[in-house]
């Protein structure tokens, strides 16, 4: 990650290069990093300083596009990141589990007293969905 320290001080030392601060970033690899023992290889990059290059190329690089390209390298890399809507994450939109959700096997989520249904939530985290709950 010491590319993205550097990329972001050509940035604000010299404002006209900063493609040539992007595409350093962008040259970088995630190498195995060696260990001892029998876990396997583990990758240099962390999870976190994913998310801070990524925050970096969008607020003070100004490249969306590099960061669209950023997020897609690390979804791969983090695969359960909800950061990067990794494949395996809960944020990812998955339309088996939609599917699953519009037409459950054990019947819908409404009573049979006439109650409210409960609308599908989407997005992971937000408890706005929840306020109205009586137990």
């Amino acid at each position: 990650m010491h590319r993205a320290a550097v990329a972001e001080m050509l940035s604000v030392l010299e404002p006209n290069k900063k493609l040539e601060a992007v595409k350093l970033i962008e040259d970088s690899t995630n190498n195995p990093a060696p260990i001892n023992g029998a876990l396997g290889p583990v990758n240099e990059w962390k999870l976190k300083d994913c998310i801070a290059v990524h925050k970096l190329l969008v607020a003070v690089l100004n490249d969306p596009d590099a960061a669209l390209r950023w997020k897609l390298r690390c979804a791969q890399y983090f695969p359960c990141s909800t950061y990067f809507e990794g494949k395996c994450s809960s944020a990812a939109s998955n339309p088996v589990h939609a599917q699953i959700a519009k037409n459950p096997k054990n019947g819908g989520t409404s009573h049979s007293d006439g109650g409210e249904t409960a609308d599908f939530v989407e997005s992971n985290g937000k408890m706005e969905a929840f306020k109205d709950l009586n137990i």
